[in-house]
C-alpha cells in the first residue's frame, strides 16, 4: 500500500493505492455480483441511471434522506472496515457501504456529499479498473483531475470533503491533471460513510432551496 498526499492543491485529499489485492477484489466483485442491484428501474432508488447497491442503511437519493437501518455491514465488507479503522482513515466506524456500478459512458455529475447527512470523512475503493475523478473548489473554481487506479482507495476530508465537488465524467478516456491516460471499463466503487442524520434539518433545507 502507497500513500499520496494531496494536500498542497487539494487540503484533506489522499489516495492509498493497493489498498485491497487482486484476489481481495475478485472476492468483493462475486459477493456483490451475488447480491441484488437497484437502479435503471429497480427498486430501491429505481430512478438512478446506474446500479448501486447499499448497506448498513438506505439512502433516497429523490427525497435527500435516509428511509432505513439495514444492520450491520455485510461480512464481505469487514476486512476492508478493519483496514480503514487500523489506519484511522475515519473517526467512528462506518455504518454505511454504497456500492456503484459504472460502465462505459456512465459518470457522475459533480456533487458533495450532503454535510448534515454524512461524516467528516468519505471514502471510496475503486475495483475492476481505473478512472479520473474531478475535484472542483465550491469558490474558486481551482480543479484538479485524479487518477484513482484499481485497487485504490480515496480519501476525502477536510476542505476535499466540505469545499470542492467531486464528479467523474462519461468519457470513454480520461486524463488526469498529471498527463496519465485511462481507458475506461466497467467499475464498481465502495463508498464508505458514517451516516450522523437521517434527514437535513427544516431550516437548513429551507436556506439551501433559497440559494
Amino acid at each position: 500500500m502507497h500513500r499520496t498526499d494531496y494536500g498542497t492543491q487539494v487540503p484533506g485529499l489522499l489516495l492509498f493505492t493497493d489498498f485491497v489485492s487482486p484476489e481481495e477484489e475478485a472476492a468483493l466483485i462475486e459477493a456483490v455480483d451475488s447480491n441484488q442491484w437497484c437502479g435503471l428501474g429497480i427498486s430501491p432508488n429505481p430512478e438512478l441511471k446506474r446500479r448501486t447497491q447499499q448497506y448498513g442503511h438506505l439512502f433516497s437519493y429523490r427525497y435527500r434522506k435516509v428511509l432505513e437501518d439495514l444492520g450491520p455491514l455485510p461480512d464481505f465488507s469487514n476486512d476492508i472496515v478493519d483496514r480503514i479503522m487500523e489506519h484511522e482513515l475515519m473517526p467512528n466506524v462506518p455504518n454505511h457501504l454504497l456500492v456503484n456500478e459504472y460502465n462505459l459512458g456512465q459518470g457522475i455529475m459533480p456533487h458533495t456529499d450532503a454535510p448534515a447527512l454524512f461524516g467528516p470523512a468519505i471514502l471510496s475503493l475503486s475495483l475492476l479498473s481505473a478512472c479520473v475523478m474531478k475535484f472542483t473548489h465550491v469558490e474558486t473554481g481551482h480543479t484538479l483531475d485524479v487518477l484513482l487506479p484499481r485497487l485504490s482507495m480515496v480519501v476525502m476530508t477536510g476542505e476535499s470533503r466540505y469545499k470542492y465537488k467531486h464528479s467523474i465524467s462519461k468519457d470513454h478516456i480520461e486524463t488526469s491533471s498529471d498527463g496519465i491516460t485511462v481507458q475506461r471499463d466497467r467499475r464498481v466503487s465502495f463508498t464508505f460513510r458514517e451516516i450522523i442524520a437521517w434527514e437535513v434539518p427544516s431550516e437548513e433545507t429551507t436556506c439551501n432551496a433559497a440559494r
